[in-house]
């Protein structure tokens, strides 16, 4: 029962990651807010590595494949439009 005890709890709060986020544009915020679970953290926007608590780097790293996923699927709509154009032109 006293190995229960002294057994260490993993806190993934206690483990950080290093995340740089990219400089903030003139009309861009020049931090970045995330907040998980009621704790809130502002990442500063200056293309230097920070660290962060693992939870908070995974939810950033989600927001950035999210964008790079929607970046990529409005490429290939946009591309898929102008050919659809191109086509109907030459119909015409």
């Amino acid at each position: 029962m006293s190995e229960k005890k002294n057994a260490q709890v993993y806190d993934p709060w206690e483990e950080m990651r290093q995340v740089t986020l990219p400089r903030h544009s003139k009309n861009e915020q020049n931090f970045q807010w995330v907040s998980v679970n009621d704790r809130h953290f502002q990442i500063p926007r200056d293309g230097q590595s920070h660290d962060v608590p693992l939870p908070i780097y995974e939810v950033i790293m989600h927001s950035r494949a999210m964008a790079d996923f929607a970046a990529d699927r409005s490429e290939a709509m946009m591309a898929e439009l102008k050919r659809s154009a191109k086509e109907s032109e030459q119909e015409v």
